[in-house]
């Protein structure tokens, strides 16, 4: 490992340690495991039915996105997109994306940039889907986000558009003299820039472009549950859909902080901070937080785990070949 990459990973876990204490401190240890009691655990069964369905809509997302490249059966893209999640809890700098480009690009000879480009294309609809979800519910849920609404869904839209925009032209733009002067002069830059291209090939797609957002809002739609499920475990009866929907805004916008791997610290502290301010009390708010991290930390790890050795494959090979990767 590099040294900066030593560095990085060092001040991770400082972050995390330093958040988890701030999530934890003053928090009477007594009355967060009396939260246990009032449990309602039909609940959780449905935590893990809807946690199900969200890898499975999360799958379909990123199997429109990569029908213009290749062809991969359902079941694999489900198994190799839980992998990704599971390599990222496990290891840091989010080396599960490059786990994934490695194990499509192995098994279905796509080439590895254009894997990447496919899985920044599902982040650019994950971001749109995001914040378009923040606005409509904190607006229906009649919650402040301290921002202006209208202003944010212009400047979001408009950097959204401008990227589909580019995937779009990107062709028409490589046709253009000066770019096949540069083909000439440069032909390994322009092959990358082509399957950069190729990944955002389904942007020219109206149906497959109509499928990917549609597969992503539910897929989201399926995270909202996932907290709203666990707000009604633990019969937190203000907590509603809409509230759940911006609990899941901060947590995912949490793991954009560094961290140790799992994101351990962010979560916790941004989701239950948020909580506390609906006047939840903080051990209720912090038993929240948790309940949700670490039950999807285990359903995903597990069956990361799971899935690995099911495709034939080594846990360490994967780890040690992700890694070489990067």
């Amino acid at each position: 490992m590099k040294l900066k990459d030593i560095i990085l990973t060092f001040a991770g876990l400082l972050i995390s340690l330093f958040l988890i204490y701030l999530s934890f401190r003053n928090v009477d240890f007594s009355k967060f495991l009396a939260v246990t009691e009032r449990v309602n655990y039909s609940f959780i069964f449905l935590f893990f039915l809807s946690t199900f369905f969200e890898m499975l809509f999360r799958t379909f997302k990123w199997y429109f996105i990569l029908i213009p490249v290749t062809k991969v059966p359902l079941k694999d893209l489900f198994k190799i997109g839980v992998i990704s999640l599971g390599i990222n809890n496990i290891l840091p700098f989010r080396i599960g994306e490059i786990t994934k480009m490695f194990l499509v690009s192995r098994f279905y000879e796509v080439s590895k940039t254009t894997v990447i480009s496919t899985i920044f294309v599902e982040r650019l609809v994950d971001t749109l889907i995001l914040f378009a979800l923040l606005l409509i519910y904190s607006h229906l849920g009649s919650i402040n986000i301290i921002i202006n609404r209208p202003s944010f869904i212009f400047l979001i839209f408009v950097l959204i558009f401008i990227v589909i925009l580019f995937f779009i032209f990107l062709e028409k733009i490589l046709m253009h003299k000066k770019l096949k002067e540069f083909e000439l002069s440069h032909p390994k830059i322009h092959s990358i820039i082509v399957k950069i291209k190729n990944g955002g090939v389904c942007f020219k797609n109206p149906y497959l472009f109509f499928m990917i957002l549609f597969t992503g809002v539910i897929q989201w739609n399926f995270d909202v549950l996932n907290n709203y499920f666990i707000a009604k475990a633990l019969k937190l009866n203000i907590m509603d859909y809409f509230k759940s929907a911006i609990s899941v805004f901060v947590g995912s916008l949490s793991a954009s902080v560094p961290s140790m791997p799992g994101y351990f610290g962010n979560y916790e502290y941004a989701v239950s901070r948020v909580l506390m301010s609906w006047r939840i009390d903080r051990e209720t708010a912090v038993f929240f937080a948790t309940s949700v991290h670490i039950l999807t930390y285990l359903i995903i790890t597990v069956s990361a785990i799971i899935f690995i050795y099911s495709m034939g494959l080594n846990f360490r090979k994967v780890i040690s070949l992700s890694k070489r990767e990067k």
